[in-house]
């Protein structure tokens, strides 16, 4: 996945760069693979697996809402997965 985002608190970015690259907590990752995989030690393949769900999350709350842009307090228990600061007054805008 090469689309690229930026994510903003305010007027700092906190984060930029590819979706695919995009800060998700560890705990999440492994809670996932637990549910998909019934392993608590992801090999690289489970967890890029799982990044991938969870992008697709983040790109079906776009097109759901035919935005570029999701204020990330509209959607906390969905986006609860990304390892952010503060995340209830991030925007996350999609590049390209």
């Amino acid at each position: 996945m090469k689309q690229k985002i930026k994510i903003f608190n305010g007027t700092e970015i906190v984060y930029q760069g590819r979706i695919s690259d995009i800060p998700i907590k560890e705990d999440c990752i492994i809670q996932k693979s637990i549910e998909l995989f019934d392993d608590e030690d992801p090999c690289i393949i489970h967890q890029s697996y799982i990044i991938k769900e969870y992008v697709d999350v983040i790109l079906g709350l776009c097109k759901k809402s035919n935005s570029t842009e999701l204020v990330l307090k509209d959607h906390m228990e969905t986006l609860s997965f990304l390892n952010l600061e503060h995340s209830e007054n991030c925007v996350l805008f999609l590049e390209g």
